[in-house]
């Protein structure tokens, strides 16, 4: 699956939504965080969004298992983060916001029916 993603012109989450992506995690509260999330998900081209979801939907099940297989939201995020976004490393900026990208991708495995069946 995360050679199918990193073959991909260009990730499955576009570049275009990264940047507002990065910008809703410096929301103070949770809720206005989250809302922000979902509408910059709302703006995916459709093919993205419904595999994205599908894909989340599929590591939130894997996620529900973390006591027998150790893969718990936040590890299948690290795992991956670098697939499904792919960002470009040009400064030290981008490599130290690698924490931020990956707790992206953790909320929406954790928070997936929020985001996709809500």
């Amino acid at each position: 699956m995360k050679s199918f993603f990193s073959e991909l012109s260009e990730p499955l989450l576009p570049y275009s939504s990264q940047e507002e992506l990065v910008e809703a995690f410096s929301k103070i509260s949770l809720k206005q965080r989250l809302h922000t999330m979902k509408d910059v998900l709302r703006r995916f081209p459709r093919e993205n969004f419904d595999v994205f979801k599908y894909v989340m939907s599929h590591l939130n099940k894997v996620s529900q298992w973390n006591r027998v297989n150790l893969m718990t939201s936040e590890n299948l995020s690290i795992c991956f983060w670098p697939t499904l976004m792919r960002p470009v490393f040009t400064s030290m900026d981008a490599l130290t916001a690698t924490r931020t990208y990956q707790t992206i991708i953790e909320t929406f495995i954790h928070q997936c029916a929020f985001f996709f069946y809500n």
